[in-house]
């Protein structure tokens, strides 16, 4: 059951990538999926996140996309899950009271500050003639390199110019919320498998708190990195540090069995390709 809800929740996020990378051009959705999965088996197995650049150009190569362009709309995705669980978990520390007030006060500035950068990051794209000259009168350069330089960058702010359509944003955004809630009861039901009892505040926290480590490039498949973050954030709720390690450790595994077998298929797959 686990493995299915998991599964079902790599094709929702692959639907979210879908939306942004269809500005360019109309492609499978089934693709966006199987680029997807060989990211987080990327992520999950080298260091630095470089999983990041391996579903761009994945996805770049087969379906006739600029890298750049495919590379920028995972960066927009990468930068609203940090302030989704930004929220999130500021949201419901300040619901489950645990943290006194002046530390939720700060939270909730956190959280602004997000959504300022997002903003900002949105404003880009209006700056790409600006951004051209500075390129193309940089002394250090040949003509050539600041061309090339320069085209990237179009591609890169075209990947960012794809949530300015507020029917696309709006969908974006209702994927992003259902990919989240959805994480927030599968960790329930893990949980309620191990005899834990998290709310659904609970759940969060340790999701937006996992999410934001995980945004910070560390160790492959974040070993050690997760038992730590698990073990902190769950002992102000009751639960003993061995029950939090057996909690994180039975999460990891799921993780990696899911992202193993639908990321080996995908790596599989383009071998394939490869061949013909």
């Amino acid at each position: 059951m686990i493995f299915i809800w998991g599964s079902i929740g790599g094709w929702v996020r692959a639907l979210r990538w879908h939306i942004l990378l269809t500005v360019e051009k109309s492609i499978p959705a089934i693709n966006v999926f199987w680029a997807n999965m060989a990211g987080y088996l990327g992520n999950n197995i080298l260091p630095a996140r470089a999983g990041e650049l391996i579903r761009a150009m994945y996805v770049s190569k087969e379906n006739n996309l600029s890298a750049s362009f495919s590379l920028a709309t995972g960066f927009v995705e990468r930068i609203v899950d940090l302030i989704a669980l930004i929220i999130l978990g500021s949201v419901s520390l300040s619901i489950t009271e645990i943290l006194a007030k002046p530390l939720q006060d700060a939270l909730k500035i956190v959280s602004i500050i997000a959504m300022i950068g997002f903003v900002a990051i949105l404003v880009l794209p209006y700056l790409k003639n600006g951004l051209r000259q500075i390129i193309l009168k940089l002394p250090a350069l040949n003509a050539s390199t600041k061309e090339k330089i320069a085209r990237h960058l179009e591609h890169f702010l075209r990947g960012i110019e794809s949530l300015r359509h507020p029917k696309r944003a709006a969908t974006f955004f209702l994927f992003t919320s259902l990919i989240w809630l959805m994480d927030g009861m599968g960790t329930i039901i893990l949980a309620h498998l191990l005899h834990l009892q998290f709310t659904l505040a609970q759940a969060f926290i340790l999701l937006a708190s996992l999410g934001i480590s995980s945004a910070i490039p560390s160790t492959p498949g974040y070993i050690g990195v997760y038992q730590y973050v698990a073990v902190i954030i769950l002992q102000p709720f009751g639960v003993s540090n061995a029950h939090a390690l057996a909690f994180i450790i039975f999460l990891q595994i799921l993780n990696i069995l899911i992202i193993g077998f639908w990321g080996g298929l995908a790596i599989w797959r383009a071998s394939s390709f490869a061949k013909h």
